[in-house]
């Protein structure tokens, strides 16, 4: 015998879609009938029936012979206490929805392990076909906003006293006739500046823009040392490693948003502008800048060598310190001895006479 349908009102959703569904609940002797418009479209056995989390307003129950996500939410206690009293078993647990919460932890594991793989072996590669179709003119614009993030990264002003900069200038002309950058080509709007900071560092963005950091450049010796770190850079300039980093970061990035649910792009740049800042170069990238800074050296009738020397130095010197520089730039013995091999000497006037020298290194004391 059959209880008369209920008219109270009760929300239903089947599992199966999004929609929520009004409907009124009928309590036969077997089962919790529900009906919608006049009509029932599902039966709920009470063996099956078990209590779900809910709001303290709102007793909701679930059928372990249903969909795992269906349930069906009660305003009214009568009717609600009416329910419970027939399902003999509404407060156990409920397994099917054990697997299935275990389902959802290994399908979030299996997602995230995919996107970290992807991140470290599929977006290198992907970034790095990219790059040639990416026109100049876009790479300069996407390194002025590359720009504002590292400013805004170290907090710092670039160094403009007089003296220095025009040393600084005299230096960046010989090194980038040396570099022999063609007209839209990239690279061909070099500007390398000082900026005010501690850090020992030197960095090259997309479109051109290399910026050194007082604090390596005051741990420099002499002129071929400094000028070595910034043919490097140049020619990470020329090979666009900096676009790749930036489009691998930023893919990086979209990929953890994802991951994290921050999938609205706010905070890309300003990851890719920290990756480019400490994360490393690949070593066929840092061959290749190396190869350009001992080729411009050379041209220049200046030794390659004093470079390597100069970086061990800093290594040593700030052992344990987590120097910024060797971050970005992990001077191996291989290319430590590469870098020997490309030294063809000195044949050529120095780079900055001593006045010259002295004022590029207090470029930023005033």
């Amino acid at each position: 015998m059959s209880a008369p349908a209920h008219s109270d009102a009760a929300v239903f959703w089947d599992g199966v879609t999004a929609r929520r569904r009004d409907v009124t609940l009928r309590l036969d002797t077997d089962a919790l009938a529900i009906l919608e418009n006049g009509a029932e479209t599902a039966r709920w056995p009470w063996p099956d029936l078990r209590r779900r989390d809910a709001g303290p307003d709102v007793t909701r129950v679930g059928c372990v012979s249903a969909e795992n996500l269906a349930r069906i939410d009660i305003a009214d206690p009568g009717l609600a206490a009416a329910i419970v009293a027939r399902a003999p078993a509404v407060e156990a647990a409920t397994g099917g929805g054990r697997r299935f919460r275990l389902k959802v932890v290994i399908g979030s594991l299996a997602v995230a392990v995919s996107l970290v793989l992807t991140t470290l072996y599929l977006l290198p590669p992907v970034a790095a076909r990219l790059v040639p179709f990416v026109p100049v003119a876009w790479e300069e614009r996407l390194g002025g906003i590359a720009d504002k993030q590292v400013r805004s990264i170290f907090g710092a002003e670039t160094c403009e006293d007089p003296a220095g900069r025009a040393a600084l200038d005299a230096l960046t002309a010989k090194l980038v006739d040396a570099a022999d950058i063609g007209t839209g080509q990239a690279g061909a709007g070099v500007r390398i500046a000082v900026l005010r900071s501690a850090t020992k560092n030197a960095v090259a963005l997309p479109g051109g823009r290399i910026y050194l950091f007082d604090g390596l450049l005051q741990m420099a010796r002499s002129p071929d040392e400094i000028a070595g770190v910034l043919a490097h850079e140049i020619g990470h300039v020329k090979g666009r490693d900096g676009l790749r980093s930036l489009i691998q970061a930023g893919g990086s990035s979209f990929l953890l948003g994802l991951l994290f649910g921050d999938v609205t792009g706010s905070s890309t740049v300003v990851f890719a502008a920290r990756l480019m800042v400490d994360g490393s170069h690949s070593r066929e990238a840092e061959r290749a800048a190396d190869r350009e800074s001992a080729r411009i050296m050379t041209a220049l009738g200046r030794p390659a060598a004093p470079m390597a020397a100069f970086l061990m130095r800093v290594t040593g010197e700030n052992a344990g310190k987590g120097v910024s520089l060797l971050l970005t730039h992990p001077l191996s013995e291989e290319r430590l001895e590469a870098l020997k091999a490309l030294d063809r000497g000195t044949s050529g006037p120095p780079l900055l006479d001593d006045a010259q020298w002295k004022a590029l290194q207090g470029i930023c004391r005033r």
